[in-house]
């Protein structure tokens, strides 16, 4: 158990700290910084937590996922990413996560344990390859086989670890209908009734025990301080979880002792009449009751996420085809991902189509502009959207469309090439490379 130090305490009271919140049962409390001091925190670059073994929560964790060895060297532990992730977005329920290095989908998997954890809607986009080891290439290539070739390609990391792991997770089991083994540690604090230890020490009895043997007795037992013992009848200590009932004789006025605690996790009766320590374990049971106890709450692997889960390759295109409006179906799920990816991404619509409106999503778009007025209506009439797409070549009628659409969308022009609303890694206009 920690306990808050003097200096934390010290920074309570001159209100630099404040408490935001206390457990009723545990009195554990969470505390944040304000002020000046809140500005000047900076989490630690090294933690140095049993859970976050890669050996443990990372290896063995994803040999359970797919249900043997993985070709992915060195997983990191599920909860060093959760533990990483939430110190950022613990606060912030619908935060988007995005990894550039997915590989095994660790990220993934951590963020769908935190949003299990605290009803958070966060979303997590992984990007990775789908690279073999250089000793598979060697393999594979012996046997003639070529990278962009299905039987090459299904060694690749992404197909044979990231996407299989991510789409287990979700759904709890494999694709071969078995269910995932094994618990997730979910973080969350639980009070869970767990019976409290009552054994007979049966070599002698307690009474005829000398001073010595008491104190011989006392050292094979935990936290029981041996220069407390003395010729009572029993022993009961505000400092020890332990008690020890010395003379059977004398349990009686014992249990009217304990009955008057509420720290005594473990009992010893030192009798060598079994059948009396049969009756008197079911009455100290009675008399303590089950002992509360706070453990972290577990989360079967088989219970899989309520989650979507989608796959999109990225590739190149040609700026002039785009430019002419021919690839709207490779960036579609582009737009899909920027309204915040509600719903199932889209099927694209067909080539003389005026707009495109799923029925289930958070954005529309205005393909052909002169059915603006029609397409308004239709805009009108959904509460749930939150992005409007107009294509459309005149920044003038843009400007005009867009102020007739509701104030609270994000209207975005999709004019001659779609890939400029979407070019990152570009100079600032006031400045040039170097």
């Amino acid at each position: 158990m920690l306990y808050l130090n003097r200096g934390t305490r010290a920074r309570i009271e001159a209100g630099t700290i404040r408490i935001v919140d206390r457990n009723p049962i545990t009195n554990v409390v969470e505390i944040e910084y304000v002020g000046n001091e809140a500005k000047q925190r900076y989490l630690k670059t090294v933690w140095h937590r049993g859970l976050h073994d890669s050996g443990i929560y990372g290896s063995s964790v994803l040999r359970s996922i797919l249900g043997g060895e993985s070709k992915f060297p060195y997983p990191k532990s599920i909860y060093a990413v959760r533990d990483t992730i939430a110190a950022v977005v613990r606060s912030k329920p619908k935060a988007l996560i995005l990894d550039f290095y997915a590989g095994s989908g660790t990220t993934l998997n951590a963020v769908n344990l935190l949003n299990a954890t605290d009803g958070g809607q966060r979303q997590c986009i992984m990007v990775t390859n789908n690279e073999v080891s250089e000793e598979e290439a060697h393999t594979l290539a012996s046997q003639g086989c070529q990278p962009g070739q299905p039987e090459w390609d299904q060694h690749g990391i992404c197909q044979s670890v990231t996407w299989p792991r991510s789409k287990y997770t979700i759904q709890g089991h494999r694709d071969d209908g078995s269910q995932l083994p094994g618990e997730y540690l979910t973080g969350k604090q639980v009070a869970r009734d767990k019976p409290r230890t009552i054994r007979q020490l049966g070599f002698a009895e307690g009474r005829h025990l000398s001073m010595a043997q008491r104190k011989q007795t006392a050292a094979l037992l935990p936290t029981v301080p041996q220069n407390k013992m003395d010729d009572s009848p029993w022993f009961l200590d505000d400092d020890s979880a332990v008690s020890i009932l010395w003379d059977a004789q004398q349990a009686e006025e014992w249990l009217e002792a304990l009955a008057e605690t509420d720290h005594i996790s473990e009992v010893y009766v030192v009798t060598q009449e079994t059948r009396l320590f049969s009756a008197l374990k079911k009455q100290i049971a009675e008399t303590l009751g089950p002992l509360t106890v706070m453990e972290d709450e577990k989360r079967p692997l088989a219970d899989g996420f309520p989650a979507n889960l989608d796959y999109f390759k990225l590739d190149f295109l040609q700026p002039a085809d785009v430019a002419m409006g021919r690839q709207f179906a490779a960036i579609l799920p582009i737009l899909w991902m920027k309204a915040g990816a509600i719903g199932p991404c889209p099927e694209p619509p067909a080539p003389n189509a005026h707009w495109l409106i799923p029925t289930d999503g958070s954005f529309v778009v205005l393909m052909r502009e002169s059915r603006f007025r029609e397409f308004l209506e239709k805009v009108r009439e959904r509460a749930d959207l939150t992005h409007v797409y107009l294509v459309t070549n005149s920044d003038s009628a843009f400007h005009d469309m867009r102020a007739e659409l509701p104030d609270h969308l994000e209207i975005i022009q999709l004019y001659k090439s779609y890939l400029e609303n979407f070019r990152i890694n570009t100079p600032s206009p006031n400045r040039s490379l170097s």
